[in-house]
Formats: C-alpha cells, structure tokens, sequence
C-alpha cells in the first residue's frame, strides 16, 4: 500500500507545487481512502519527506553499487556523475517532484543514513583528492561538494524543465570533462 501512494504522490507532487497538492488529490490518485493517507504518514509534509527518503535511498544505494572497485578519482567522479544523470533520465517524475515541491531550505535538513553515508564517502574522496594535489584545495571540502552537484542537479533539472527530448546520461562524457577541467589544478 505504501508503495502504491507513494507512487501516485509522486506523480501528483511533480505535476504541482506542494502548496497547490492537496491530499485528496493524492488519494484519489492512490486509490485511497484519506484515512489511510493520515494513518501512514500523518502530513503532507512527512508524505513528501517520505516520497523524497526513498527516491534519494534509491539513488544512494544505486551510487555506492556504482563505486565499488572503482580505483581514479576521475573515474569515481565520473561514475557519481554518470549515476544522477542516469537516475533522473529513469526517474523524471522525481525530478519534477523536487523542482515543484521541494524547497531549497528544506535540503540536508532531513537526511537518511543511506544519505548520510554516501555524503561522507563522497566527501572522503573529493578530501582525499585534495591532499593528493589532484583536485583544488583551495576552496574547503563542502565547497567542491556543492560545487559539483549544484552543476550537476542544475543540468538535470533545466533538461527536465525544458522537456529536451534524449537522455542526459547519453551526454555524460563532454559535460563531465567540463566539471573536471573546472575542479582540478
């Protein structure tokens, strides 16, 4: 059942900004009753946090499968890369879900530990690229980070605003070799 409304909130929440969804709409969609909506999550907000949980979940369980035996930092960022790109060409309703009803304020403030876990190991490897002189150390850790996926969110969420036909993934390589050149010395 939860799987079947969060389903249908996705849809719902990608379609409309959170302000403008209202929860029967939302049962309506899952083919719920509004009881059942309030029995599971309790909120609008806490069906969007979950909608939000498990779409990043996967795509963080997706990225660490990604990066296992991967050896370059190049390569490693590249994977990361290609594994976004990727997830919203498969996922385009999550995107617009996260464009329409996911504010900016709202980011990191509610983190799961699959969330977590890719954070600390991503920023292991964009730290331990630093200090080896292969990416630039002259800007603080979090920073590269930001960096690198405010590049590449904004390039996934302009593709999916623009409704631009073609998958980004398939663009992977020459924006990739944009972001590098932009974060080595």
């Amino acid at each position: 059942m939860r799987q079947r409304i969060e389903w249908a909130a996705v849809q719902v929440f990608a379609d409309s900004e959170f302000h403008q969804v209202t929860l029967q709409q939302i049962a309506s969609a899952a083919r719920c009753s509004l009881q059942t909506l309030y029995r599971y999550y309790g909120s609008k907000e806490a069906l969007l946090s979950a909608c939000l949980h498990h779409g990043l979940e996967q795509l963080a369980e997706r990225m660490l499968d990604h990066l296992a035996g991967i050896d370059t930092f190049r390569d490693r960022l590249s994977k990361v890369f290609w594994v976004v790109l990727d997830f919203f060409d498969r996922n385009p309703q999550m995107g617009r879900m996260m464009i329409n009803s996911v504010y900016p304020g709202r980011w990191g403030s509610d983190t799961t530990p699959g969330q977590q876990r890719l954070t600390e190991l991503f920023l292991s490897v964009l730290r331990e690229g630093q200090e080896q002189g292969i990416l630039n150390s002259q800007v603080a850790t979090p920073i590269l980070l930001d960096f690198f996926y405010g590049v590449l969110l904004r390039i996934s969420q302009m593709h999916l605003l623009r409704g631009r036909p073609g998958r980004m993934a398939d663009q992977h390589g020459v924006l990739f070799d944009m972001l590098w050149r932009a974060i080595t010395v």
